[in-house]
């Protein structure tokens, strides 16, 4: 190297030397900042005398400058070493905090990893809870609702046949009592009007009161007929859906055909009834709504099952928006009976009504 180079030199190194100043202080290492400080020292002082140095070598024997230049490669590789030291030291110290900061660093992960998946177990933990909580309330709520359905149909059922009960025991007393008292005056009129009485003014009153006796009679004898037909329990099924026919057919002028099994008989008393009253919604309502010149009755017995059909051509009626009380008492009915009613109609079309009864062993082991 030059001499006119060595102050350039120099001036690199110091800046050199306070760049790594700088990050020492700003790392606040004060054992390592000594060392720099140190080191400083010694290349200042090296770059010092090294012009006096090479000047004084130059005026000395070959000889002489060989040692003396032994002496200033001593004092570098002193300074190397010193740097060396220093870079070693730096890299350990680097390498140290490093290694820290990894641990830091990874501990921090590990606790957040492990606060996260508690916080998650917890939420599943109380999400499944409350998820069972809402399930078992549920499951009691439905319990509840079954029970009291159950309860509701059995109720109903008891009170349907208190009202049969009622009824038939209305009908019998109409017919018997009033029937026999009403039918005993018609004959005591008739005797005193032709054996007593021989005014033809007397005789033509009594003619109108026995008329008018005559009149209740058959109203009496029609009201005790649709409380409950004694024929439906005396003579079965079968003609009590048959007289109905003819009396709805009497009083309205409707057309009605009624097709039914004769073997229909052994049926218990809770089906007969059932059937009955089914038969005479359906023609009530047929007579006042629908409009219709005649109306078929079918009722047969299938393989597994009882089958109830009313037809008729009348006007027909949409039944998701017209549905009325009748045909509710009537799915009700059914429904006690574990059957299913099937309505289908259409408008200018007439309405069609199937009924599906289980057998009477079959629905006996359904309510058990």
């Amino acid at each position: 190297m030059d001499a006119s180079e060595l102050p350039v030199a120099h001036l690199e190194a110091n800046e050199v030397l306070a760049e790594i100043g700088k990050s020492l202080e700003a790392s606040g290492e004060g054992a390592t900042k000594q060392q720099l400080t140190e080191l400083k020292s010694s290349i200042d002082e090296y770059w010092d005398s090294l012009p006096n140095i090479r000047e004084q070598n130059g005026k000395l024997p070959p000889s002489v400058q060989q040692a003396a230049g032994s002496t200033g490669r001593r004092q570098i590789r002193h300074i190397a070493r010193q740097i060396s030291a220093l870079n070693r030291e730096q890299q350990d110290r680097a390498e140290t905090r490093i290694q820290a900061e990894q641990h830091r660093l990874q501990g921090e992960v590990l606790l957040s990893s492990s606060l996260s998946l508690a916080v998650v177990l917890a939420l599943i933990v109380g999400m499944s809870y409350r998820i069972r909580r809402t399930e078992r309330y549920a499951e009691t709520q439905y319990a509840n609702v079954v029970q009291a359905r159950t309860e509701l149909r059995h109720f109903a059922t008891q009170l349907e046949h208190a009202q049969e009960e009622e009824r038939r025991t209305l009908s019998r007393e109409l017919h018997d009592a009033f029937g026999q008292t009403m039918a005993a005056a018609l004959v005591e009129l008739s005797r005193i009007q032709n054996e007593m009485i021989d005014d033809d003014g007397t005789k033509a009153q009594l003619a109108r009161v026995k008329l008018e006796l005559e009149g209740s009679m058959r109203s009496i004898r029609d009201i005790a007929l649709m409380l409950r037909p004694s024929m439906l329990d005396d003579l079965g099924l079968v003609p009590a859906l048959r007289w109905q026919g003819r009396e709805v057919a009497r009083r309205s002028g409707l057309a009605v055909r009624v097709k039914a099994d004769d073997n229909s008989e052994s049926l218990p008393n809770a089906y007969r009834t059932c059937i009955y009253r089914i038969v005479q919604e359906a023609l009530h309502n047929i007579v006042k709504h629908a409009c219709a010149a005649s109306a078929v009755v079918v009722f047969k017995w299938a393989d597994d099952a009882l089958v109830l059909t009313i037809e008729d051509n009348g006007k027909g009626f949409s039944p998701a928006s017209e549905k009325g009380m009748g045909l509710l008492g009537i799915e009700e009915r059914v429904g006690r009976l574990s059957g299913h009613v099937q309505v289908t109609s259409l408008m200018g079309k007439g309405t069609y009504i199937h009924v599906t009864l289980p057998l009477p062993v079959m629905a006996e082991r359904e309510l058990m």
